[in-house]
């Protein structure tokens, strides 16, 4: 009786069918890796890597808190994205902000909720005036649709603080 190391399974063959079983166990392997590649590529799509999702939702402030901004860092050319803008000011007043890096190369704006008191273009921006509520506080919901592609470098600033940020455009 022979001592064999590996199971007869594992041994090329020419009846009834010719094979190369080393060549066929790297395809198997290959195919496994292939699986575990597409396993992690669909929980990444779900975490948000290609959208909304934990990995693309961010929240930044500035450094006093005056000034928050929500967005999604990863967007597909050609979706509907949502930015929020918090601004804390005096009770009241009318609270400038402005708009400004290269986002709008890469985003069209299709609308802003509530309507600003007063909106104007400056450089590559823009500026716009909301009314705070009685408290000093004021949100502008943006409504965006990606229009670029590649990563876009975006600055809001109120007077006095500012925030800067990063979004990726996926074709």
């Amino acid at each position: 009786m022979s001592n064999h190391t590996e199971p007869e399974d594992f041994r090329s063959r020419e009846f009834p069918v010719r094979e190369d079983m080393a060549y066929q166990l790297k395809v198997w392997r290959f195919e496994r890796v292939g699986w575990y590649a597409l396993v992690l590529l669909v929980i990444l799509t779900l975490l948000g890597l290609f959208s909304r999702g934990p990995l693309s939702s961010r929240d930044v402030q500035s450094s006093d808190g005056r000034l928050g901004v929500e967005y999604e860092f990863f967007h597909r050319n050609g979706s509907n994205n949502a930015m929020i803008l918090h601004l804390k000011g005096t009770p009241g007043a009318v609270l400038e902000v402005e708009l400004g890096g290269d986002w709008l190369e890469g985003f069209d704006v299709q609308g802003l909720q509530p309507q600003p008191v007063r909106s104007a273009s400056v450089g590559q921006g823009m500026k716009v005036w909301v009314q705070a509520d009685a408290e000093g506080k004021a949100s502008l919901y943006l409504s965006l649709v990606s229009t670029g592609l590649g990563a876009y470098h975006s600055r809001i600033a109120m007077p006095g603080s500012a925030v800067s940020f990063d979004q990726f455009i996926f074709p």
